[in-house]
């Protein structure tokens, strides 16, 4: 099946005994009651789910999956996390050898998505909690192959200790700048799904003659793009890039770090989640789910800096809510045909 974007991002024990997470009508509805009595019934009986997450650090992945076991007594969550494209391998060399490893997989990729869902390899599931959320996460996809967990944005980040405001980077170009040669701190495409998003923009708007002069200035190439941020905070790197709950996670934690939303446009993402027709536990898997869109859940994540995707829980200062975000958005179906190539193009160029 050929989807485009548009396809995808328009239209992609006793009861009072039972944990009822993050929904005022969990706990008063009793069709809502009932609901999540038999779905926990259902998966206590699987007893644990897999959990491949590369759109949460690791941190605040544990934290989640952590939340989620003690909530649920008899469900354990088994956190993998890793990069997006890492990830994604690691799925596809599952299914390669039929392994059902993975039950729930939250990447950052949205083109994974595409051929995943070309394949009819994603469980459509519409959660109860999903009427709770921002309307564009709501909305995202009819067919309810894929859930919005979170978003993210990708900017651009400095040292306060080592970069003065008015010398810091504006623009995405301005990382191009010969003064800013072995200081730049960027991941590499061929780990990091973000990343992967970020050079499909940059490509898009300047061509390939912007990694060309990137390469010119000696770039650090982290692989997750949670690691230019910590270099460029420990002083090892001036300027770079970055995932903006992180650049806001670390400056408040007091890291000497500032975030820059580029003049050029600020790269958006929506961060997927989908269950794997795969799954031999489809119960915990649908549970845990409904427990990302849940109050406790997403609120514990928002202390990250993640962006909530759910109406009544209020992000942090300087993170904007899904419905004020405004910039630039990733075309999952470009992504899913031209990031191969782009990949082994940088590595053709950097040598990594």
């Amino acid at each position: 099946m050929n989807m485009n974007r548009r396809e995808l991002l328009g239209g992609l024990g006793a009861v009072a005994a039972i944990p009822l997470v993050g929904s005022a009508a969990s706990a008063e509805d009793p069709a809502e009651k009932a609901y999540f009595a038999e779905l926990y019934n259902k998966a206590k009986g699987e007893g644990e789910l897999t959990w491949y997450i590369g759109h949460w650090r690791t941190e605040t992945a544990e934290r989640i999956g952590g939340m989620f076991s003690e909530l649920y007594p008899g469900v354990r969550c088994n956190v993998v996390r890793a990069t997006g494209q890492v990830l994604y391998q690691r799925l596809t060399q599952d299914m390669r050898a039929k392994v059902a490893n993975c039950d729930v997989f939250s990447s950052t990729d949205l083109g994974q998505y595409v051929s995943l869902r070309e394949q009819k390899l994603l469980l459509p599931f519409k959660p109860r909690r999903l009427v709770e959320c921002e309307p564009l996460a709501r909305d995202f996809d009819p067919t309810h192959q894929i859930t919005i967990t979170d978003a993210n944005t990708t900017v651009m980040c400095y040292n306060t200790n080592l970069v003065k405001a008015e010398d810091a980077p504006k623009r995405w170009t301005d990382l191009l700048d010969p003064k800013w040669m072995n200081q730049v701190a960027v991941a590499h495409p061929g780990f990091s799904g973000a990343m992967g998003g970020w050079v499909l923009t940059m490509t898009n708007l300047y061509g390939w003659e912007y990694f060309e002069k990137l390469k010119a200035n000696k770039p650090f190439v982290g692989r997750s793009l949670v690691d230019p941020p910590t270099s460029i905070g420990s002083g090892e790197r001036k300027v770079g890039i970055g995932p903006g709950n992180l650049t806001l996670n670390l400056a408040a934690k007091g890291t000497p770090l500032q975030t820059v939303y580029p003049d050029d446009g600020t790269i958006i993402g929506f961060s997927p989640t989908s269950i794997l027709t795969s799954s031999v536990r489809p119960n915990a898997a649908k549970l845990f789910v409904e427990f990302l869109l849940s109050r406790e859940a997403q609120t514990a994540a928002t202390k990250e800096f993640t962006t909530p995707t759910r109406l009544d829980v209020q992000p942090q200062p300087g993170v904007s809510r899904i419905s004020e975000r405004k910039g630039l958005t990733r075309d999952a179906d470009q992504l899913h045909r031209e990031l191969p190539e782009l990949i082994e193009k940088w590595r053709d160029t950097f040598g990594v």
